[in-house]
């Protein structure tokens, strides 16, 4: 890969008569975006641009193909972790860095509609939340919507994360936390990392314990989801709760 350090041409007052065939793509790529935005760009040239600014002396063409070829859409490269970027798109640590920084703060600033005050009325809604919080997790994580009587939103919380396939859930935690808040209402929430869409076993039997656990405070647990990517289960719709 040819590069050509322009700061020394300068110097010597000789400048290239032609730029490397990757600089100037990606100075077309700039004008495209300026001009019109994301949508005159096709997903792999807006990860192209984003990398840019990453990896500013080399073809970032090759790169971006690899992450598509290898996550298949934009959702699922801002969702990887870092290993995964780096093992499967082969980027740099700091290109890695950079498109899961990205990530956090596409979810960060998703949260800021589930604040406290918020009414929360719409299943659709809340199921999207939950995946983007913590679907794409490489462990498992338990969460909590405390709401109030009249289904406001008081905190969204993480309360417990495991391993890829277990949490250790404590439904008298999960209540003591619900009282210390003044909720009436939950919805329970917590990811399956390989995938399935399925209720175990195991967490049928811990909302049965919570439910019954929560009955008796005059709590109501509105649902319990379980998320991954691709998309959730209903405890409620399964007609579990």
């Amino acid at each position: 890969m040819v590069e050509i350090d322009l700061k020394q041409h300068q110097k010597s007052g000789v400048l290239p008569k032609e730029l490397p065939g990757h600089l100037g793509h990606r100075g077309r790529l700039r004008e495209k975006f300026a001009a019109a935005g994301a949508e005159a760009l096709q997903d792999y040239e807006l990860l192209e641009l984003l990398l840019t600014y990453s990896i500013p002396h080399r073809d970032t063409k090759p790169y971006a193909k690899k992450l598509m070829a290898a996550f298949q859409s934009l959702r699922r490269i801002i969702e990887a972790d870092l290993s995964s970027l780096q093992s499967l798109g082969g980027l740099p640590l700091q290109s890695a860095l950079q498109l899961k920084a990205m990530g956090d703060l596409f979810r960060l600033a998703h949260r800021e509609d589930f604040k406290r005050g918020r009414v929360v009325s719409s299943p659709d809604h809340v199921t999207a939340f939950l995946r983007e919080q913590i679907g794409s997790k490489p462990r498992e994580i338990f969460t909590a919507l405390f709401l109030d009587h009249r289904n406001h939103l008081l905190a969204f919380e993480h309360l417990q994360e495991g391993t890829v396939d277990h949490t250790a859930v404590y439904p008298r935690e999960i209540l003591k936390r619900a009282l210390e808040l003044g909720a009436t209402g939950l919805i329970l929430s917590h990811n399956h990392p390989a995938g399935s869409l399925e209720a175990s076993e195991g967490d049928k039997q811990l909302t049965r314990q919570i439910l019954s656990a929560a009955r008796a405070m005059g709590i109501t647990i509105h649902d319990h989801l379980i998320v991954t990517t691709e998309g959730h289960y209903s405890f409620r719709q399964a007609g579990l709760l």
